[in-house]
């Protein structure tokens, strides 16, 4: 008798582990990745998927060929609306620059590559797909998850904002033309990209528009992240004076924020890469050490 209960108490430990195993296996937010050729040499680059919500959400990570422990993670939030006009190895190749500078990099393809009808019901919707990409950081085992940084690029920055907004624990955020009033962008934007912004927004006005609840120039208070804002000159798609307005609500809330104008700069200060690098790294490291 004793002989079988003892069976019986093995048996169940073995399905106790066994349930345990497949849980937490099923509680795995990276689904897949895999490797892709990017040309750049000192760095390796993945094409992956990752659970957001039910969803498998595509995206890309890209690290540091040597690494000396933990590093610290940088989340990438790429402008435009729909499909990327880049291949994940053009894209990676464009964030190669920041994985040299010592950062695992981590950037996804948004949820309406992913899903048939993008249908939000709440805020944290629009962003979910980055809270998210953040739990990925926290499974790779060379990255500290405590030092995390966000840049973002147009619609990248207002989503930076958006995940700030909705207490996503960052250090610092940099945030390129940025958007600040999401319904001013779609009026002044050509009926093509109106459409676009249509897919994730409704039309303003509409049964369920969400231009005014998620607009940062109504939550500056909700942004106490040390945030950097970049913007050109000259950018015709968010223009600068939306940017300074931006700027000096958020300087009159905080006292965390810095804002930077580029001479002639255009919507994605493509040509003053070598000028805004360096003071995005510096912004990044110094709140890093803090």
């Amino acid at each position: 008798m004793k002989k079988l209960l003892g069976a019986f108490l093995v048996f169940l430990c073995f399905i106790g582990a066994v349930v345990f195993f497949v849980d937490a296996r099923e509680e795995t937010v990276l689904q897949s990745k895999e490797e892709v050729e990017i040309g750049v040499p000192g760095v390796t680059g993945y094409s992956i998927t990752y659970d957001s919500n039910g969803t498998e959400i595509p995206g890309l990570w890209i690290e540091p060929d040597e690494m000396d422990g933990s590093l610290p993670l940088l989340i990438h939030n790429r402008g435009g609306v729909g499909e990327s006009s880049l291949t994940d190895a053009q894209e990676l190749k464009n964030l190669s620059y920041w994985a040299k500078q010592g950062y695992v990099v981590l950037a996804s393809h948004y949820r309406e590559n992913a899903e048939e009808k993008f249908e939000p019901n709440d805020r944290e919707d629009f962003v979910r797909d980055v809270l998210d990409l953040k739990k990925v950081g926290t499974e790779l085992d060379h990255v500290d998850e405590e030092r995390t940084v966000m840049l973002g690029y147009s619609r990248g920055g207002w989503m930076s904002l958006l995940a700030v907004q909705q207490d996503m624990e960052v250090d610092a955020v940099a945030v390129i033309g940025g958007i600040p009033d999401l319904k001013q962008l779609y009026l002044t934007q050509p009926k093509p990209v109106q459409q676009q912004i249509e897919q994730l927004m409704g039309e303003p006005g509409g049964d369920q528009s969400w231009y005014r609840e998620l607009a940062p120039i109504h939550w500056v208070q909700d942004i106490d992240v040390p945030t950097l804002m970049l913007h050109g000159e000259r950018d015709r798609t968010v223009p600068v004076e939306q940017a300074r307005m931006f700027a000096n609500l958020m300087e009159g809330e905080h006292d965390l924020h810095r804002y930077v104008e580029y001479e002639n700069g255009d919507h994605g200060l493509r040509l003053h890469f070598k000028e805004y690098a360096p003071e995005v790294l510096d912004w990044f490291e110094k709140h890093l050490e803090k």
